[in-house]
């Protein structure tokens, strides 16, 4: 019997040794359908009750849910052990079945669930996710990407989410356009709402301020960019704060601040009115509000643009324009700003949509010009309800925020203005005509004092009583914000904002290094339809994304809505575009033969990643991570649409601040944010620097 049991052991365990690793996942998909609910709860699998829970098991009924538990069962019909490694035609049918089957299912289950409209379970996530790893395995025997298993499941799910959280929301935006109050098929509804005088008007004041202040932006990002390369000696570091102050000022900051300076009761209005005799007006709400706001804010962006075109730009071109009897004047105009066309058009662009896509500064100075970004959010938040004109105008937006990107990612991308090539003598740095000189430096000063004095109004304001009316000190705005118990105030709202924050950071340098790695190290077909499928992040304005993922997400296959996961996606999905760019710049300055010789050791596409790539990228990782963290601590526009009581953010508290008029407790709140960012990014930048220097020194000894 002993010998009988031990023989019968060895069977089964050399069975078990052969058994196709489908099938263990299909027993996952077969117990998640058992164990698991596969449609979604309304209230949480903890709030639900037995009967809701027995309801949203799909057991009650004959329903779709019977199929997705017999699908599966399809697959039991083919061989279970594994298939043998040689390349023989039946097993490649077998694996094109798995793969085939397992897209069927996927597809059928996504469309089941919308067309049944209910929402995907947690049953349905096991069930998908079975299948992925299905159809994983079927490329990998089919030699897909060197039969790599992990890049082809990093792929899967690379495309898997980029057609989730990308497309089909930006998708999702366009649907209410053709649907009526009663829901019915309105094909020409957008042409009526489109044909609105207020709306035409809408567009017009729109494209007007995105135009001057993508020109105004430019114009003085290069000013600053010649002082700092061409100019600046030992104040060069002014730049580095002044690129980082736009990072860490939440939104309506900004806008706050020059009410304070110019508005109808600011202190330089005062000063105006008492030394020229200057009538008071509301001449700053409006267009010269909101144009002087995001100059402030998106010029810093147009500079870090423009700096490292005139860093990368090489002196010996104006030697050889002195050496042709060119003066210095000349040599700027004919030499040096035709150089810089693809990156002064590759700015003026960026910041155009930026000030299509802002939403505190037209907000807080608006007044009567409305814009599209602002209307938006009056469609969805306002008193009345209407998707239809949201989704057409978050559709316009959509598609100039598009066409941009296409004109800057085809045309200009394309474009050569090479400078540098493979000679070893570079030159020496010309001096700039006298007259640049002068007016730069002058317009530096001048704009380091007003934005000195901005600031410091926004410190000063926030420990004031009532800013114009009374100047008394107080410490109550604070008092009221953080002092009142860990349950009152801010607190609630700040420990949320750090938390989603805190999860979505490490998510997005994960997910933006996995993306950079697949991208550049991997050849295979649609690699450009990827990378240039999760830029359209930069390219989506964030009320667009807002309202998209309202409309996505509100409705079924998918229920995300009101939950605290919608929030971190969003925060993910926007910042991952800085994660990829970071990892690609990162990955290009280390040879490929580092990855070579690890996989050439038997190391996986995994262990290379984790114990050869990742060490060397610390810093591009570190650096994605931290941005990406203030990013979503100061983000608004996408967060403003998606955030309910339980999930409200600081930025959301800011803005409620703002619309009670509560302008001395918004701004106590955004300083404190500025200072805590300000300090998180300044002690990063000190580590990465030392760790740099170590490196170096170990290097030379």
């Amino acid at each position: 019997m002993t010998t009988l049991a031990s023989a019968a052991d060895g069977r089964i365990s050399q069975l078990s040794q052969t058994r196709d690793p489908v099938f263990y996942w299909l027993l996952l998909m077969i117990g998640a359908f058992v164990l698991f609910p596969v449609f979604a709860l309304d209230y949480g699998l903890m709030e639900s009750t037995s009967d809701e829970l027995y309801e949203a098991m799909g057991w009650s009924s004959q329903n779709v849910s019977w199929l997705w538990f017999g699908l599966p069962l399809l697959l039991f019909l083919r061989p279970l052990h594994a298939p043998a490694r040689k390349k023989c035609r039946d097993a490649k049918s077998r694996h094109w079945f798995d793969i085939g089957w397992a897209g069927f299912c996927v597809l059928f289950i996504v469309i089941s669930a919308w067309v049944q409209g209910t929402g995907l379970g947690y049953g349905c996530i096991l069930l998908l996710l079975g299948l992925g790893a299905i159809a994983t395995l079927g490329f990998s025997r089919l030699e897909f990407l060197g039969g790599d298993i992990f890049i082809i499941g990093a792929l899967i799910s690379i495309v898997t989410l980029i057609s989730t959280f990308i497309i089909f929301p930006s998708a999702s935006i366009f649907v209410p356009m053709f649907e009526g109050d009663m829901g019915e098929f309105a094909p020409w509804q957008f042409l009526d709402i489109l044909g609105r005088r207020q709306i035409i008007q809408i567009i017009k004041n729109s494209i007007l301020l995105g135009t001057t202040v993508g020109a105004s932006a430019t114009f003085f990002g290069l000013l600053f960019a010649i002082y700092t390369t061409r100019i600046a000696k030992r104040s060069a570091f002014i730049a580095r704060i002044f690129s980082i102050l736009p990072i860490v000022t939440p939104p309506f900051v900004v806008g706050l601040g020059v009410t304070l300076m110019l508005g109808r009761s600011g202190y330089i209005t005062e000063l105006m009115v008492d030394l020229f005799g200057l009538t008071k007006t509301n001449w700053l709400y409006g267009f010269p509000g909101i144009w002087m706001a995001q100059v402030l804010a998106f010029t810093p962006m147009s500079f870090m643009i423009l700096d490292g075109a005139m860093k990368s730009l090489h002196p010996s071109l104006e030697e050889a324009s002195y050496t042709l009897r060119a003066n210095r004047s000349q040599t700027f105009m004919k030499v040096v700003m035709p150089l810089l066309k693809p990156a002064l058009a590759n700015s003026f662009l960026i910041v155009f949509v930026q000030s299509l896509a802002d939403f505190s500064n037209p907000l807080v100075l608006g007044g009567s010009f409305d814009v599209l970004a602002t209307q938006i959010y009056f469609y969805i938040a306002g008193a009345q309800l209407d998707y239809a004109s949201a989704s057409t105008l978050g559709a316009v937006l959509l598609i100039f925020s598009l066409a941009i990107f296409v004109i800057q990612y085809m045309w200009i991308g394309k474009r050569s203005y090479v400078t540098v090539s493979g000679k070893a003598y570079r030159g020496d740095v010309q001096p700039l005509p006298s007259f640049v000189r002068t007016g730069v430096t002058a317009f530096l000063y001048f704009w380091m004092a007003f934005t000195l004095l901005l600031y410091g109004s926004i410190v000063f304001g926030s420990f004031t009583v009532n800013w114009g009316v009374d100047y008394s000190l107080t410490l109550d705005n604070y008092i009221r914000l953080f002092g009142l118990g860990v349950t009152e105030g801010a607190w609630p709202s700040l420990i949320s904002t750090m938390t989603y924050a805190g999860i979505a950071a490490p998510i997005t340098a994960i997910f933006g290094l996995l993306i950079a790695y697949i991208v550049v190290r991997q050849q295979f077909h649609g690699k450009k339809v990827i990378e240039f499928a999760t830029m359209l992040c930069f390219a989506v304005p964030g009320t667009v994304a807002g309202v998209s993922y309202i409309l996505a997400f509100n409705d079924a296959p998918i229920y995300l809505t009101g939950t605290a996961a919608i929030v971190v996606i969003s925060m993910v999905m926007r910042n991952v575009p800085v994660g990829i760019r970071s990892g690609i710049a990162g990955l290009g300055q280390l040879d490929k033969s580092l990855d070579e010789a690890s996989l050439s050791l038997r190391a996986s596409s995994f262990g290379t990643i984790i114990h050869v790539l990742v060490p060397l990228l610390r810093p591009a990782i570190l650096s994605s991570l931290v941005y990406s963290f203030v990013r979503a601590m100061t983000t608004v526009s996408a967060i403003i649409f998606l955030v309910t009581p339980e999930t409200r953010v600081a930025t959301a508290y800011i803005l409620n601040r703002v619309e009670d008029g509560e302008y001395g407790i918004a701004i106590a709140y955004g300083s404190i944010l500025i200072f805590v960012m300000m300090a998180i990014i300044l002690t990063f930048d000190r580590l990465v620097g030392e760790a740099r220097n170590a490196r170096t020194k170990a290097k030379e000894i």
